[in-house]
């Protein structure tokens, strides 16, 4: 599927133009790095046996999911117009949030002696 293709479903534009909307040159200029700092994080996270290392990795995941969350959120309501797309994106990054919380608090857990 073609990235036009995705942001015009996801996000009901519909007039074409989305292309340009998306464009790589009009990204901002910290989005870049910001992304590949992430993926540092939890790639460096997969060889640690650190608790608090990995609790770390899956707040900064939950906080990452919230904030796509939130601004895809904001941007269906400023548009005024919800596809199924847009919906199975918001619920998918969701339950991505649900999920790393979960493991968080697991983790963080004590284990009991018996």
């Amino acid at each position: 599927m073609k990235s036009s293709l995705l942001c015009g479903s996801l996000w009901g534009s519909g007039s074409g133009s989305s292309s340009q909307l998306f464009s790589f040159l009009e990204w901002p200029s910290w989005l870049l790095p910001f992304l590949t700092s992430i993926s540092l994080i939890m790639w460096n996270a997969l060889y640690t046996a650190e608790k608090v290392i990995i609790r770390w990795t899956l707040l900064t995941e939950a906080c990452y999911f919230g904030v796509q969350f939130l601004v895809t959120t904001a941007t269906l309501a400023e548009n005024g117009h919800i596809s199924p797309g847009a919906l199975f994106l918001l619920a998918s990054r969701l339950l991505f949030i649900l999920v790393s919380i979960y493991y968080y608090y697991q983790v963080g857990r004590r284990t009991k002696k018996a």
